[in-house]
């Protein structure tokens, strides 16, 4: 599984995502996660290229708890 997680580097999201990282390899430890750098207020977390979560359209953070389940 192949888990990457695009965060804001202007917006200092940097420790979030290593957070978020830590916590899904815990979680699944066959899962492969990267973390990539971009702009403008994003936090958008995929699964094998899949969306499964993005800050833009939430509204909010992610929750460790609620991404888990989505990286078995």
């Amino acid at each position: 599984m192949n888990v990457k997680i695009v965060y804001c580097v202007p917006c200092g999201y940097l420790p979030s995502a290593e957070n978020l990282k830590k916590a899904i390899e815990m979680h699944n430890k066959n899962a492969k996660v990267i973390l990539e750098g971009g702009k403008n207020g994003i936090m958008d977390i995929y699964v094998d290229s899949k969306l499964i979560f993005s800050k833009h359209k939430e509204g909010r953070f992610p929750e460790v708890k609620e991404i888990l389940p989505k990286v078995k």
